[in-house]
């Protein structure tokens, strides 16, 4: 029998689909419809309630958000920045002059160069928009991330859109794979991507990584066993549907996934973590619809067999199309148990720590979350739970000490040296602190 999966006591991850309301016609589009109003009063309801249960980090998307009036679009970053690390996902299409700088990412795509772009948005001149967007919010200061949607029309072109992300200065460029849902799923057997595109994607992926010095990864789910690199090259993406992810729509409904049409309850009547932790959700939790050969992979409980949420293979949830429809070309079990050595030591390296004892300051997107179960620590990016030995040193941090002389001598008597730069060394990699 399979072991469950175990949840937090609140997702670390949460999306607001504020309005499906959007301004361009995406052909991939996970979006069920485009025509629907901004309901201001049922967001302003969604926002409090998300603030309320003091979720790490929350998206605002679409739809398209930047639909929204500034006014209003600010009101629900500076609340909920005060609980949480807040990311706008827009295409880029409207520039909003006066957003909040309480923001700590803007997500925009780049599909591919102007051509494929606009094919792929079916509109026209977008292309010229969204990167002068992209100017405008880094030239304002913003982090804005770089998130194209991997699909069989542009696949051969991802080198050249990070290669034009860095050159944009954008922080980082995380692909999203298409998957099949809302709009796109007329037209998904046309965009999903062949096994030989896939691996060819990936090649550009590592290539323009090492080549230009920026962040690269996956935004969505891909299964571990489609391409060794994923792990030896440490790009894989789990997506944490269940355990560390959940989606709420315009009207409340919370579902583990974005595409996914099971809804577990409405936020407007309960609590996100109420709902979160109905015994309803074992229906996902307990794995009893996973199938061969994701049922023996010694990754299973990482992966979870990629992409859960497939409306062409069930209304509920599978294993990932790439696994389902390429079974002879997926790494055997063999292959997947050296490699899950490999996994599970990468989690767990650490960074050289060097001789001088280092200064430093609080970044100031880092917050400390008591309220739940877990301690957690909230970077722009990263969720950390926090054990109590950790927990008491970062509040030092937060308390004032500056120095990592003074907070070797603070726990002296609780905390081996060595371990302690350890943990400053990862506080620097997860941007906790920055360095003087």
């Amino acid at each position: 029998m399979i072991k469950r999966l175990k949840h937090y006591s609140v997702p670390h991850l949460l999306h607001i689909e504020m309005s499906y309301a959007c301004n361009s016609k995406c052909l991939f589009c996970y979006n069920p419809h485009r025509k629907s109003p901004i309901d201001y009063f049922k967001i302003d309801k969604i926002v409090e309630s998300v603030y309320s249960s003091h979720i790490p980090h929350v998206y605002l998307i679409g739809g398209e958000p930047s639909l929204l009036k500034t006014q209003k679009l600010n009101q629900y970053i500076d609340l909920l920045s005060k609980r949480s690390s807040v990311t706008i996902v827009t295409n880029g299409l409207i520039y909003k002059k006066n957003l909040s700088r309480k923001l700590s990412c803007i997500g925009i795509p780049i599909h591919g160069n102007k051509k494929i772009h606009e094919m792929l948005t079916n509109n026209k001149g977008g292309y010229q928009k969204t990167i002068k967007t992209i100017k405008n919010y880094i030239k304002d200061g913003f982090d804005v991330r770089c998130i194209p949607v991997l699909m069989s029309i542009n696949y051969n072109q991802i080198y050249e859109i990070i290669k034009l992300a860095k050159e944009l200065g954008m922080e980082s460029v995380f692909v999203d794979r298409f998957e099949s849902g809302g709009i796109g799923s007329k037209v998904a057997d046309k965009l999903k991507i062949s096994s030989s595109q896939f691996k060819e994607a990936l090649d550009q992926m590592i290539k323009a990584r090492n080549d230009f010095n920026i962040p690269v990864g996956f935004g969505t789910a891909i299964p571990f066993c489609v391409d060794e690199r994923l792990i030896r090259e440490n790009m894989w993406a789990d997506c944490g549907v269940g355990v560390t992810f959940c989606a709420i729509n315009p009207s409340g409904d919370l579902r583990i996934c974005n595409q996914s049409n099971i809804s577990y309850g409405n936020i407007l009547k309960d609590s996100v973590e109420k709902i979160w932790n109905r015994k309803k959700i074992d229906d996902f939790r307990d794995l009893r619809w996973v199938k061969s050969p994701c049922k023996k992979c010694p990754l299973l409980h990482y992966c979870t067999c990629g992409c859960k949420v497939d409306l062409t293979c069930s209304n509920e949830y599978c294993i990932d199309y790439a696994v389902r429809e390429n079974k002879s070309k997926l790494l055997d079990q063999n292959k997947m148990k050296d490699l899950s050595k490999i996994f599970l030591n990468n989690k767990n390296t650490l960074t050289i720590t060097p001789k001088k004892y280092r200064k430093f300051t609080l970044n100031r997107y880092a917050k400390l979350n008591f309220i739940h179960k877990e301690n957690y620590l909230v970077t722009r990016y990263q969720t950390v739970v926090l054990d109590k030995v950790a927990m008491k040193i970062i509040k030092e941090i937060f308390d004032g000490i500056s120095s990592e002389k003074d907070l070797i001598k603070k726990f002296e008597n609780q905390v081996d040296k060595k371990e302690l730069r350890f943990l400053v060394n990862k506080l620097i990699d997860l941007e906790c602190i920055d360095l003087k």
